[in-house]
Formats: C-alpha cells, structure tokens, sequence
C-alpha cells in the first residue's frame, strides 16, 4: 500500500471523507425513506380527521403514491 491510498484509508477510517459514493447514496436513501414514513404517518393522521370528501381522497392518493415511493426506496437499498 502506498502512501496516497494509506492517508485514504485512514481518513475513511476516521470519518474525514465518505467511504465511497454507494454508501453515501444508501445514506441518503435512507434519509429520504425516513422522511417519507414520517409524512406518510402525518397524512394518515390528517385523514382521520378530515371531512371533506375531496381533500380525504386526495389524502388518500398522496398516501397511495408515498407507499410505492417508499417501497421503490427499500428496493433501492436493499438491491
């Protein structure tokens, strides 16, 4: 090992830079898939307590569309 990929190695090591972009991609993936839970249980939330027939439906598709969001986010982790 020369001495370039040693300092690399080390600074990964550390936590000076990212390992390597796939784990900065799963990172942030996951990141978004947290988000995306989170809004998912606020719109749940709001459609208990929603009225009017045209926001719950509209309610119920913005939660249709997170749900496939968030399955497409675990495929991309997980493959």
């Amino acid at each position: 090992m020369n001495g370039f990929k040693f300092i690399q190695t080390i600074k990964e090591l550390f936590g000076f830079m990212p390992q390597n972009a796939e784990s900065t991609d799963k990172k942030s993936i996951k990141e978004l898939l947290r988000k995306l839970k989170f809004r998912r249980i606020l719109l749940k939330q709001e459609l208990k307590n929603e009225t009017d027939l045209l926001k719950r439906e509209s309610i119920r598709d913005s939660i249709k569309i997170l749900k496939k969001q968030i399955k497409k986010g675990k495929d991309l982790v997980d493959g």
